[in-house]
């Protein structure tokens, strides 16, 4: 195990496929996988494995779909807790209210991830109406909890603008965190032109570096610590301490790269994460080319993976996005 030596592991657990949105930009299309207590029981002791034989703590993100559609969600955070794993949920909000939120805080989760896509216009054009006052509610009822709650922000071509008064907004609700990333849609896919331009994205780093100023957004995210000159410079884990495990048992890499490695049910995680020829060659992309002379280049590594992928159908590549590349071709 010396080759893997890591002193954290994350799982992102997509425990079902059932949602009760259909949002412009999500990539799921499959709403029936639904995973069966038993096997959520052996998957989760897979990880346990995974975890005992790199000697590493581990993280459990919970998601799905809606992960608070599956019955055994809460049962399932305790059990994680009990083994001594920290957890987080991943979730649209709209189906937390006062007891679910009392829930979670008897289940010890570390945090809950809420998703606002704007105000409450731009969001319920994006995530169907009524979903912004659902998931303020669901906001308001974790906080009550003293649950320490992030919203995602993600940011595409119809609601980038949105960012400045989402902060203002979440601020004044008192959320912990908000932060924002990008769309991900593979080119030939994004028939809505959701994806955001390097400039437009560009732009939305620098008002995000003047709201982080103000502790209204955390940039941690890739490329984001270029203009808010954060120390905190995002490394893409994807083939390295982070598995995906899907509904149906398919395990991947990351959610965003739409790559297969295996499958839950014919092998285990260790096994596909050590052996996956996928996971092997995600490790050995190292610093791109274009990247090399970067004084960045040893600490963000070319960005986000899945953004090259996304655009140019490649992962060893630098992420496409990166205003420093594009100003070190133009000089």
């Amino acid at each position: 195990m010396e080759n893997f030596n890591y002193t954290d592991f994350t799982l992102q657990w997509h425990i079902t496929h059932r949602c009760n949105l259909r949002c412009k930009h999500c990539y799921q299309e499959d709403y029936s996988a639904f995973e069966s207590s038993e096997k959520i029981n052996d998957i989760l002791e897979q990880f346990c494995n995974l975890l005992k034989a790199y000697n590493c703590r581990g993280r459990l993100n919970i998601t799905g779909g809606e992960p608070l559609t599956h019955p055994y969600l809460f049962e399932l955070l305790r059990l994680a807790w009990s083994k001594g794993i920290k957890t987080g949920v991943l979730t649209n909000g709209t189906l937390i209210g006062e007891w679910e939120a009392r829930r979670f805080r008897a289940c010890h989760v570390d945090y809950v991830q809420v998703s606002l896509d704007g105000m409450e216009k731009v969001h319920d054009e994006i995530r169907g109406k009524g979903s912004f006052e659902k998931a303020v509610n669901g906001i308001y009822a974790l906080k009550s909890q003293g649950i320490f709650t992030s919203i995602s922000f993600t940011a595409q071509n119809n609601n980038y603008k949105e960012l400045k008064k989402l902060s203002a907004f979440c601020s004044y609700i008192g959320a912990d965190k908000l932060w924002f990333d990008r769309v991900i849609i593979p080119s030939e896919e994004d028939t809505e032109q959701l994806t955001l331009s390097t400039e437009i994205f560009w732009k939305l780093c620098k008002t995000a570096s003047h709201l982080n100023k103000r502790g209204r957004v955390f940039c941690g995210r890739a490329l984001q610590f270029i203009p808010c000159k954060n120390k905190l410079v995002y490394h893409c884990s994807a083939g390295e301490n982070l598995l995906i495990v899907l509904a149906n048992g398919d395990v991947m890499p990351c959610r965003r790269i739409p790559l297969v490695i295996g499958n839950i049910k014919e092998n285990d995680l260790l096994t596909l994460h050590k052996t996956s020829p996928i996971m092997n060659e995600l490790r050995a992309v190292g610093i791109p080319q274009g990247c090399i002379s970067c004084k960045y280049a040893s600490l963000c590594r070319g960005g986000s993976k899945c953004v090259s992928y996304a655009k140019k159908g490649r992962f060893d590549i630098p992420d496409p996005d990166c205003i420093l590349l594009h100003k070190q071709k133009n000089d």
